[in-house]
């Protein structure tokens, strides 16, 4: 079996509270046409700091809010009412326009914004919303399946509309296809003709727009398989496994045309392949054995960028490091060694902004801390030491938005609260909860890593906390303390 990821627990410190400065100049929206001005502090008035939307403790732990989603200017998200199902709630940023959408008797899930609406499943049934009673109403309801079978999962937005798969007694499990409409929520592919299901799995789009995905096919479903589908439905195949019912293919990701994932046969040594859209010439690039799995996929500079390990059998044994590909095996294999030795620096949280890569690390002189790449060796260095010394601030949540960079660090003074890059420099936003005490945004998964924290919609950035409070910001201007510029 596979090993766990994280080798560093996380304490939150709890505490609110509103922090006042000077007014800051505003910044420009990425759709302002503005150049980007620098940050400044002017004197008089009051700083338009974070906004406290909401206190959703009373409701306990599994109260939320949960699956911060934005479409367009509104923020949509799930607040869980025990016993009573779900809700769903939403917010254009200011603690009036933050309130109750509409209840349900069920769970709530699946929050995926496609064509300007928000897609969500209520129990086994797909819904759609424009923010509007009218507008807001079920488009299909899946079959009950065997006890074997799955019923509905979201795949995403591809080419304008809103894929997801579904059972059906006629087609099995299978891949659909919305346009927000009931008359355009339809079967689009029996991938495994017949009731005998396919199960689609993780799904990704080229650059020409064609549609790549794994499923499996023949009677018993024992063969796996990766499928590139054309806006015209021809169908292709680039890669088959068969006869093993336990292997998984995951990780799909995609660098233009090129098609990258991931290959386990259920023996816990991930194989990483690749595709040019060539039917059946998906080639080997790399093997590991028994070691943590490769992750944190990211296209950059047509170069496909991870975080992986050397196998066990290495003669220079490393730990989780900084890797690439650039689609040929001598051309994949670790990039840079940022904390030498069996250790690693564990990258996370891989994000493009700028032209660069952004990611977490990890080294033995400045503990977890923000670093960027130009994707070479070279290249790759400490971002800003945001606690000096050897403990680190822990930067997670990565998030591009209004062409800025937030995240989430503690810098040892301020708790942990959101920071941005902004015109290449990182600094503190605001200080939510005063002084040492933390606001913490909120992560809404297992993996701290992976986990998204910060949701945009319209001119705000939304993040709940851990003490389950709701919160916004504006793109457009910062808060920063006194003394932390």
């Amino acid at each position: 079996m596979m090993r766990g990821w994280g080798r560093k627990s996380w304490a939150w410190v709890l505490g609110l509270g509103l922090a006042a400065c000077s007014v800051v100049a505003p910044e420009p929206s990425e759709d302002s046409g503005q150049e980007a001005a620098p940050d400044s502090l002017e004197s008089g008035g009051t700083c338009p700091s974070a906004t406290r939307l909401a206190d959703f403790s009373a409701g306990g732990p599994t109260a939320g809010p949960f699956s911060l989603t934005g479409v367009k200017g509104t923020l949509y998200f799930i607040v869980n009412e025990g016993l009573h199902g779900s809700a769903l709630w939403a917010s254009d940023g200011t603690p009036g326009g933050t309130r109750l959408f509409r209840d349900f008797d069920t769970s709530l899930g699946n929050l995926t914004e496609a064509r300007g609406l928000l897609f969500f499943t209520v129990g086994s049934t797909l819904w759609r919303t424009d923010g509007t009673d009218a507008g807001t109403f079920p488009l299909v309801t899946a079959s009950k399946p065997p006890t074997s079978e799955s019923d509905m999962g979201v795949l995403g937005e591809f080419r304008g509309k809103f894929f997801f798969r579904m059972y059906t007694p006629e087609y099995g499990n299978e891949l659909w296809v919305s346009d927000g409409t009931r008359k355009g929520t339809k079967l689009y592919l029996d991938v495994n003709p017949g009731p005998v299901s396919s199960f689609p799995g993780e799904m990704v789009e080229t650059e020409s727009g064609n549609l790549v995905f794994d499923a499996r096919l023949g009677a018993e479903r024992d063969t796996l398989v990766v499928l590139e589908v054309s806006p015209t439905k021809q169908v292709e195949e680039l890669y088959r496994v068969h006869g093993d019912e336990e292997a998984a293919i995951f990780r799909l990701s995609v660098v233009g045309n090129r098609v990258y994932f991931l290959v386990d046969l259920s023996d816990g040594s991930p194989a990483l392949f690749t595709s040019d859209g060539t039917p059946g010439t998906a080639r080997l690039l790399f093997a590991w054995d028994e070691v943590n799995t490769p992750r944190q996929f990211t296209a950059y500079n047509d170069r496909l960028y991870f975080a992986a390990e050397e196998p066990l059998d290495a003669s220079d044994r490393r730990g989780v490091e900084l890797w690439v590909s650039d689609g040929t095996p001598e051309g994949t294999g670790r990039l840079v060694d940022i904390f030498p030795g069996e250790e690693g620096s564990y990258p996370s949280g891989l994000t493009v902004f700028e032209g660069l890569l952004y990611f977490a690390a990890t080294d033995d002189v400045h503990g977890r801390e923000l670093w960027v790449s130009d994707g070479t060796e070279e290249g790759t260095r400490l971002a800003r030491d945001i606690r000096p010394g050897p403990e680190g601030s822990s930067p997670y949540g990565l998030t591009v938005a209004s062409r800025k960079l937030y995240f989430a660090a503690d810098d040892g003074v301020h708790g942990i609260e959101p920071w941005k890059v902004f015109q290449g420099r990182a600094r503190l936003v605001a200080d939510i909860a005063p002084g040492a005490a933390s606001s913490s945004p909120r992560v809404y998964e297992f993996d701290v890593d992976a986990s998204p924290v910060f949701e945009r919609a319209g001119s705000d950035l939304f993040f709940s906390t851990e003490s389950l409070e709701l919160w916004s910001m504006k793109t457009g201007a910062y808060c920063p303390p006194p003394g932390t510029r």
